[in-house]
């Protein structure tokens, strides 16, 4: 037997019944009702020869792992290596990834983004979440991580930054199925609606003007400032007083010289 199940809110997920038509075998069954969990469906083949068929279609992009299953169960072996594709990383995205929102940290009422892609793994991180990886080329994996009811250890795949995001998002999107494709519109256009937070906290003197000692940062230069970087580029401010700075090289240097001093005199 091959089966795939898939949590759906609104009915059968889309995704069951694209994987039914590729394949042209099995069939999708459900909903299995759970209390606090969306309704559960899932794809099954329960013949060896429709098994077989399955393993053939989509052996060449499959994992070690379950190439080995697909093995043992029907005698398949496909020895080249998995095939990477943009069309793979979707489909792990639709099956296994989400983008969501959550709430920020400090800031009540503002939202942040993450993008994940979930994976078990009984030791290492899932060859699938290095593949994706190696395919979308940003983002990291975290874990290993406990979680309750969970029969091996968790792996994810993650990342934050919405133009990060974005640029996963443009390059999976033909492949990926509706539910995905609209959860990350709707969360990316959330954050992108949203104000920008100002950076850095103004109470811990991220904005100061002038230092401890009343130099100006801007105008507290040892001698004029020659511009380096190309024409039209603006010039950050100078978040460290040259005044004070020196002023410290000048007692450091006096306090060599009077050592230096004392040595030759004695």
């Amino acid at each position: 037997m091959a089966q795939i199940n898939q949590g759906g809110s609104t009915g059968v997920p889309e995704v069951l019944l694209r994987f039914r038509e590729a394949v042209g075998v099995g069939r999708v069954a459900g909903p299995k009702k759970e209390d606090g969990r969306q309704d559960l469906y899932w794809w099954v083949a329960s013949s060896r020869a429709d098994v077989a068929r399955v393993g053939e279609l989509v052996g060449p992009w499959l994992s070690h792992e379950k190439r080995a299953q697909f093995r043992a169960a029907v005698g398949l072996t496909v020895d080249h290596a998995p095939v990477d594709s943009f069309a793979w990383a979707a489909g792990l995205f639709d099956a296994e990834g989400s983008v969501s929102l959550s709430d920020h940290r400090t800031h009540p009422g503002h939202k942040v983004i993450e993008s994940a892609v979930t994976q078990g793994s009984s030791r290492d991180a899932p060859e699938e979440l290095t593949r994706f990886l190696r395919l979308v080329t940003i983002g990291y994996i975290n874990g290993p991580y406990e979680q309750e009811g969970a029969n091996e250890l968790v792996f994810r795949w993650r990342l934050h930054r919405a133009d990060d995001i974005r640029v996963v998002m443009h390059v999976i999107d033909p492949w990926l199925g509706p539910v995905k494709r609209l959860q990350a519109r709707h969360a990316l256009k959330t954050v992108d609606t949203q104000p920008v937070l100002p950076r850095g906290r103004p109470d811990w003197g991220s904005h100061k003007t002038h230092c401890v000692h009343g130099h100006e940062y801007a105008t507290a230069r040892v001698r004029p400032y020659v511009k380096r970087s190309p024409a039209g580029v603006q010039r950050r401010d100078s978040k460290q007083c040259l005044a004070c700075l020196r002023d410290h090289a000048r007692a450091r240097s006096a306090e060599a010289r009077a050592t230096e001093l004392d040595q030759q005199a004695t």
